[in-house]
C-alpha cells in the first residue's frame, strides 16, 4: 500500500500542534480538509489512530507507531530536497552536526570547524548546539547525521563511540582578583559566585553533580543565566565565575576572552564522543567530519 506522504505530514502535524485547527493554520489549509485527511489516513489503515478528549490530541498505540515511522520519512525526504539542492547549487555533501552546548565558544570553531572547512571547501556543515541527550536523539531520529556529546543520560539505543576526555575548569574574566591567584579554594569561588544554569533546566542537575565531585554542596547560585554563550558575557562583565569542561585540544586560552583559575580541588572530567547513525549513513563528508573529531581526540 502506497501511502500518501502529504495525509502523513498532516498527521503529523496535527500530533505536533495539538489539534486539527492549529495543523490547518500552520498548512494553510482548511481545518474540514485536514481532518479529511486524518479520517482517510485512518480508513487506510484500518485503525484509529488519534483521541481528541478534554482538547488534547491523544495517540491510539497504533497512531504512535505511525507517528514515529511517519516522522522518519519525513525528514528523510527533507534531507533528500536538500541533498538535491546542494547539488543543483554544485555543492555536495551536507553535513548535519549537534553538539553539545559546552562546545558553544570560540576554540571549537578556531580548532574544528574553521579547520574542516578550509580542508572541505564546498561541503555546507548545518551546526547547532544543545543537550547531549537532545542531540544524540536526532541522530537516532535521523534529523542529525552526527552528535558530538558529553556522555551523560544518552538514549540507551544511541551509538556512542568515545574520542577523548574533558576536563572541568572555572574561568574568570582576565581583570577578575582570582585570576591572578595561583590557588583558588572552593570558598573563594563561591564568594565570586557561580554563573550557573536555570534551576529548572535539565543541565542544573548534572551541572550540581559535576560541582559536587568539585567539592561544592548544596551551592544557591545568585545569578542562572540559559545558554553557555550567556554564562561567558556575563563571565566577561565580571559578574561572577563560570564553569564548563573543555577537551584537552582546546589550549591554554580556550575561551580567548576568559582565563581559567588554578582551582585548588577536583577536576572532574567527563567522556566525550561521536553519535552516528546506525547503520552508518549519509554522504562522504560525515565520515570526514567524523573522522576529523577522531583526529582532534588523538592529538
Amino acid at each position: 500500500m502506497a501511502l500518501d506522504l502529504l495525509r502523513l505530514r498532516i498527521f503529523v502535524n496535527v500530533v505536533d500542534r495539538n489539534g486539527y485547527s492549529a495543523a490547518a493554520r500552520h498548512m494553510h489549509l482548511a481545518q474540514a480538509t485536514v481532518s479529511r485527511h486524518v479520517q482517510e489516513l485512518e480508513r487506510e489503515l484500518g485503525s484509529e489512530l488519534l483521541r481528541y478528549e478534554q482538547r488534547a490530541v491523544h495517540l491510539t498505540a497504533a497512531g504512535r507507531q505511525v507517528y514515529e515511522a511517519a516522522r522518519g520519512m519525513i525528514q528523510e525526504e527533507e534531507h533528500l530536497e536538500e541533498t538535491l539542492r546542494d547539488l543543483r547549487r554544485g555543492r555536495r555533501g551536507r553535513v548535519r552536526v549537534g553538539a553539545s552546548m559546552a562546545f558553544e565558544q570560540r576554540y571549537f570553531f578556531d580548532r574544528v570547524v574553521a579547520p574542516f572547512r578550509r580542508a572541505h571547501a564546498g561541503v555546507p556543515l548545518s551546526l547547532r548546539f544543545g543537550h547531549s541527550p537532545r542531540e544524540a536523539q536526532a541522530v537516532i531520529d535521523r534529523e542529525l547525521d552526527l552528535a558530538y556529546v558529553l556522555r551523560w543520560e544518552l538514549p540507551p539505543d544511541a551509538s556512542f563511540e568515545p574520542l577523548h576526555t574533558a576536563r572541568f575548569t572555572f574561568l574568570a574574566a582576565p581583570d577578575h582578583p582570582l585570576a591572578r591567584k595561583n590557588a583558588v579554594s572552593v570558598d573563594e569561588i563561591l564568594a565570586a559566585g557561580l554563573i550557573t544554569a536555570p534551576m529548572a533546566r535539565m543541565e542544573q542537575f548534572y551541572f550540581a553533580t559535576v560541582l559536587r565531585e568539585c567539592g561544592i554542596e548544596d551551592h544557591q547560585s545568585e545569578l542562572e543565566i540559559d545558554g553557555v554563550q550567556p554564562r561567558v558575557l556575563a563571565t566577561e562583565a565580571g559578574l561572577g565565575v563560570f564553569g564548563t569542561f573543555y577537551p584537552d585540544y582546546a589550549g591554554e586560552g580556550p575561551t580567548g576572552s576568559l582565563v581559567p583559575l588554578a582551582f585548588d580541588g577536583p577536576s572532574p572530567r567527563v567522556e566525550v564522543g561521536l553519535v552516528a547513525q546506525r547503520p552508518s549513513m549519509g554522504a562522504p563528508s560525515v565520515q570526514e567530519f567524523a573522522d576529523w573529531l577522531r583526529h582532534l581526540g588523538d592529538r
